[in-house]
């Protein structure tokens, strides 16, 4: 195959050091390929080796993000009901009064930090000034008091904390891949580019150098798929139409953890080579009770050559589905 992206770079890089193991055991002890700078086949494993362990720490560190995410929408959720509870309240109590035209509007479940938790903030307020006054009952909605609503907003904005941090983390281990891919593609590059100075023109290990690109070819059509969750195996089921590519070489599945397909992200989670076989399971993406991922099936050629489906975000529902 090819660098067809950051999900290539580790498969890709095994053909190249498979490729680079048979030269030097047909070169012979002491003649092993050395590359400038003095890089080695040893080299080149060792950061093929970083580079899975940091594409591992990637996806951990993008789970941890979207569980933050999935945490945040089940405590918006719960605010914005209570929220309206209590403006329902107050207006079926004090209608008319400057305490229903003291009451903030709701804010959108969509909002961030700052718009959401600012109006909680005015209502949480106002919810003091009614318990304060001696007239009045204190307000207790489905048993959540004042100051659980406080604590319950307080713990909101600490959830939007941690999301940023876990972005950031994500960020900066996804620039650390980055320079892995850059520093394996020059070698691969050099390797490419010595290679055949080392063996007789025609030469099979010369005619069977890996590619870093695709061959030349026609991109294939695109299948379309569809996923859809199944809670009985907590997996994810993704069915799709057949490949019409004749030079097929296989499917190949693949995942991006949240609400949004990222080429940058993305994650190799399956590959059928049989071009008949039109479903996949897997749980990758869905380990988690409220968490999202976006799902496509890729034909990919015997060129290198490849074609992603549409997306399908699947979201794992908190509960199990009722019976």
């Amino acid at each position: 195959m090819a660098i067809s992206g950051p999900s290539s770079y580790v498969s890709t890089t095994d053909e190249f050091i498979t490729h680079w193991g048979l030269a030097d055991a047909a070169l012979g002890a002491g003649n092993e390929i050395a590359l400038k700078g003095g890089v080695t086949l040893a080299t080149l494993t060792a950061k093929k080796n970083a580079l899975v362990a940091k594409r591992t720490l990637l996806q951990e560190n993008l789970t941890l993000l979207e569980v933050a995410r999935g945490d945040i929408q089940v405590r918006k959720l719960e605010l914005l009901d209570l929220f309206n509870k209590f403006t329902d309240r107050v207006r079926s109590l004090y209608a008319g009064t400057k305490w229903e035209r003291a009451l903030p509007t709701a804010p959108g479940i969509g909002e961030g930090l700052g718009n959401f938790t600012d109006p909680l903030d005015k209502a949480a307020s106002l919810w003091k000034l009614i318990n304060d006054d001696p007239a009045l009952a204190d307000i207790v909605i489905v048993g959540v008091t004042h100051a659980q609503f406080v604590t319950k907003t307080a713990d909101l904005k600490t959830a939007f904390t941690s999301r940023a941090n876990a972005g950031t983390v994500a960020d900066v281990t996804r620039e650390e891949r980055n320079d892995l891919q850059d520093e394996i593609y020059e070698i691969l590059k050099n390797y490419r580019q010595a290679l055949p100075s080392h063996f007789a023109t025609g030469h099979a290990l010369i005619d069977s150098l890996p590619r870093l690109t695709p061959e030349p070819g026609a991109t294939p059509e695109a299948v379309t798929a569809a996923v859809v969750y199944v809670p009985a195996t907590g997996q994810v089921r993704i069915t799709h139409t057949k490949s019409t590519a004749a030079n097929f070489a296989q499917y190949e599945y693949r995942m991006t953890r949240g609400l949004t397909w990222s080429d940058d992200d993305d994650e190799v989670i399956g590959n059928v080579t049989d071009i008949d076989t039109l479903e996949f399971l897997s749980n990758a993406g869905v380990e988690t009770a409220g968490v999202s991922a976006v799902y496509r099936a890729f034909v990919k050629t015997t060129t290198g050559n490849e074609k992603g489906s549409n997306t399908v975000v699947v979201t794992r529902p908190l509960s199990p589905a009722p019976p």
